[in-house]
């Protein structure tokens, strides 16, 4: 009888494992010299923890079950929120700011037969207690340290801002369906939907002109230049300007290529400003994601902005492939293999040590990978 496993999990069998353990041990040494320390949350939580930290959680897309008190329980489907959590709840009388980094597996089910993982690993961090001028800077350095260090080929930071879109449905009065709908349509870029959308909302000019070249608002830095012409308040222009200060030191910070979409709607709801993607030939969606979430951990009882990524171990392993992971091989006969035994404790200072047995030849060893 062969068994499976169920839809949206894999097995990873050895040089993949080592391969992930490899970019994992990169990532976070990253983390630990930026100063983030680690923490561990249960992988399971309470639906009501999700159900604070996101305003509508899609059900189809957690695991659920109930615990002995019949309490509903499911798999966590991200870090932020239990983080959030654990915030508000053992650091709400300790001094902010405060820095985590975390490495686990999240769960959240995908379409049937969308080719997705259901369960994937994160490593991230989460900056609490800093606003966006402290900190979306440091941690826009970070994430392009985590670039550098993991080489990744003809990457790409893109950058936006969900206040962009939603300060103009604000001032136009757009609110719940007819804004989720608006951004529906401008994430997936549905331009003749969107113009039927445009028309029937009570827009000026200016209104319907922001609203229809949004989805277009996205490119290379002088990209930002092009959306001032569209700003048509002044809390849209300093969301710009601001974008092109943070470009500017960013650009003296590191070599990363950088481009802006500021119709970027997040799929989760609870960010509040800076968002950001990282893209790499390769990959068929984005390897890392993160932004800016001032309004989270108040949900669970203290008030503290905050600011995060996390990185896409499983999106990344594919591009990884060509890594080459050496170790010494020693063969002996087995009637050496004390002193085989000894010779290999020599070589394992060096690294990774294979021993084959081998009665034809004397003790030898050869490198390989």
């Amino acid at each position: 009888m062969q068994f499976s496993i169920p839809e949206g999990t894999r097995d990873l069998l050895q040089r993949e494992c080592r391969i992930k353990r490899l970019m994992q041990n990169r990532i976070e040494t990253v983390f630990e010299r930026w100063g983030y320390e680690e923490i561990i949350t249960p992988a399971i939580e309470y639906y009501r923890t999700y159900q604070t930290g996101f305003m509508l959680p899609k059900d189809e897309e957690m695991y659920k079950f109930f615990d002995q008190q019949g309490q509903i329980l499911t798999l966590r489907m991200d870090m932020t929120v239990p983080i959030a959590r654990l915030v508000a709840a053992r650091f709400k009388d300790q001094q902010p700011p405060f820095r985590f980094r975390y490495c686990a597996n999240v769960y959240k089910v995908k379409e049937h037969l969308a080719g997705k993982q259901n369960e994937v690993s994160d490593c991230g961090i989460e900056l609490i207690g800093m606003n966006e001028q402290e900190g979306d800077l440091e941690v826009l350095c970070c994430a392009c340290e985590v670039i550098d260090q993991l080489s990744l080929k003809d990457s790409v930071l893109e950058i936006g801002n969900v206040n962009f879109f939603h300060q103009a449905c604000l001032a136009y009065g757009i609110v719940d369906d007819q804004q989720s709908l608006m951004a529906e349509l401008i994430d997936r870029k549905n331009l003749p939907a969107l113009h039927e959308q445009v028309s029937k909302l009570q827009l000026d000019e200016a209104g319907k002109a922001f609203f229809l070249r949004l989805p277009w608002l996205c490119g290379k830095a002088d990209i930002l230049d092009e959306a001032l012409a569209y700003c048509f308040n002044d809390e849209l222009r300093a969301i710009v300007l601001a974008l092109k200060k943070q470009h500017a030191a960013l650009t003296m910070l590191s070599d990363a290529a950088i481009t802006y979409d500021l119709s970027k709607v997040p799929h989760l709801n609870y960010y509040s400003g800076l968002i950001f993607e990282v893209y790499a030939q390769g990959a068929g969606s984005a390897v890392i994601s993160g932004g800016r979430y001032d309004h989270l951990i108040e949900k669970f009882g203290k008030a503290m902005p905050a600011i995060g990524f996390s990185i896409k171990l499983d999106q990344l392993l594919p591009l990884m492939s060509d890594v080459s992971v050496k170790k010494h091989v020693l063969v002996y006969p087995l009637c050496k293999q004390v002193e085989a035994l000894k010779q290999a404790a020599l070589l394992r200072q060096q690294g990774i040590v294979e021993l084959r047995v081998d009665d034809r030849t004397d003790i030898v060893w050869f490198e390989e990978g």
